[in-house]
C-alpha cells in the first residue's frame, strides 16, 4: 500500500531510501528541528574501545548528537542510523548491544577520551562553540563533561519494525540502558518538494508513560554505577518522603514521587549531582540556600514539573528537605 500526504492540493509520496546513506544525510539536515534547536550534530565515526572487553571490531557509529536544551542535564548520543531492512540480529542489535558493552564497561579515562575528541572537534566550529556558551551560560568542555556522565543511545531508522520493537524493549528493561529511536520517512512531490514525517520515543504523554512504566523499573536501576555520595543522598531523600506516606515510582528517565496521583517531585540522580524538579513554581516557593532555578520554559525529563533543584552535597539535604515539607504544605493548602 503507497502511502501518500495530501497537502495544499498536492501530493507528496513516500520515497524509500536506497542507502543508509540517504537517512543519514537527511537527518543531519533536519536534526535540529526534529530534536531542537540545542543540539549539535557531529557526524564523525569514531571507534569505541573498553580495555575490559576487545569485541569491539565493528563498534563505530555514525556519529554524537549533543543535546544541551537543559544545560544542568545535557546529553550526549552514541548516534547509530539503521535502515529496517538491514538484520535485527545479525547487525542491528548487535551494534547496539557493542555501545551498551562502552557504555557500561568504560572507565573514566575512556570517556574522557571520547569527550576530549568531541571538544576538539566542536571548538573548531566558531559558531556552535559559541552557541553552546550563550545558551547553556556555561563552558562548552563543562557541557560535555556533564553530559558524558549520561551517555546515552540515538536509533535514526526509517521504520521499527514490531519484532525490533521488541528487541530494544527487553533490552531496555533487562539493562541499565536508554535507547532513543526516532522513525524518520520522507515523502517528495512531483515537483520535488519534500515533507518529513517522523516519530520520537521520546515524545509521550507523561500520563501514558507513568502507565507503562509502573513497576517496570526499580530505585536499582537509576542508582546502578552511580558514586557512594550519590546514592547515599538518593536513599536519605527517598526515606525522607516515605515518612510522609508519598510514593515513589520509578520511571525510565527519573524517579517520581507522588501524593495520590500527582506528581509532586521527580529525582534525577547523576554522577556528580542529583537534580529535583518540583511541582511549585519557584515564586511561590523558594528554597533557601540552594541551587534552584525557573525551568518552566526549559525542556527536562518531566517539563511539568517547573522547578530545578541541584543537590550535591549531604549538607543541603537539611535545606531540601525543608522546602520539600513547604511544598506539601503548599500543595495541600490548594486543595
Amino acid at each position: 500500500m503507497r502511502q501518500v500526504i495530501l497537502k495544499d492540493d498536492e501530493k507528496y509520496f513516500k520515497s524509500k531510501y536506497l542507502k543508509e546513506e540517504e537517512l543519514e544525510k537527511l537527518f543531519a539536515k533536519y536534526y535540529q528541528k526534529i530534536i531542537t534547536e540545542k543540539s549539535y550534530w557531529i557526524p564523525l565515526k569514531k571507534q569505541l574501545k573498553s580495555k575490559r572487553f576487545m569485541n569491539f571490531k565493528h563498534s563505530i557509529g555514525d556519529g554524537f548528537l549533543l543535546v544541551w536544551e537543559n544545560s544542568t542535564t545535557p546529553t550526549l548520543y552514541i548516534t547509530e542510523v539503521e535502515l529496517e531492512r538491514h538484520d535485527i540480529n545479525k547487525h542491528i542489535l548487535p551494534q547496539l548491544g557493542n555501545f551498551i558493552s562502552f557504555i557500561q564497561s568504560s572507565t573514566l579515562e575512556e570517556l574522557n577520551e571520547v569527550r576530549n575528541f568531541l571538544y576538539t572537534e566542536i571548538k573548531q566550529n566558531k559558531a556552535i562553540f559559541n552557541k553552546i556558551r550563550k545558551d547553556s551560560k556555561k563552558e562548552v568542555y563543562e557541557i560535555l563533561d556533564n553530559a558524558i556522565d549520561d551517555l546515552q543511545i540515538l536509533l535514526v531508522i526509517d521504520r521499527v519494525s514490531p519484532e525490533l520493537s521488541i528487541g530494544l524493549s527487553q533490552i531496555e528493561k533487562a539493562i541499565n540502558i536508554k535507547i532513543r529511536k526516532i522513525e524518520v520517512s520522507r515523502f517528495v512531490s512531483s515537483n520535488k518538494k519534500e515533507i518529513i514525517l517522523f516519530t520520537d520515543s521520546e515524545y509521550i504523554e507523561f500520563e501514558d508513560k507513568e502507565n507503562r512504566e509502573m513497576n517496570i523499573y526499580s530505585i536499582e536501576y537509576h542508582l546502578d554505577n552511580k558514586p557512594d555520595k550519590i546514592v547515599s543522598i538518593v536513599k536519605d531523600v527517598l526515606e525522607f518522603v516515605k515518612e510522609w506516606k508519598l510514593k515513589i515510582s520509578p520511571m525510565k528517565l527519573y524517579i517520581g514521587i507522588f501524593k495520590g496521583k500527582r506528581m509532586i517531585f521527580s529525582i534525577v540522580p547523576r554522577k556528580n549531582s542529583v537534580i529535583f524538579y518540583s511541582k511549585v513554581k519557584i515564586n511561590e516557593i523558594k528554597p533557601n540556600n540552594l541551587s534552584a532555578r525557573d525551568v518552566s520554559n526549559i525542556g527536562h525529563y518531566t517539563n511539568h514539573l517547573p522547578t530545578e533543584i541541584v543537590i550535591n552535597e549531604h549538607e543541603q539535604l537539611l535545606y531540601l528537605k525543608e522546602y520539600l515539607v513547604n511544598v506539601l504544605n503548599f500543595v495541600k493548602e490548594m486543595k
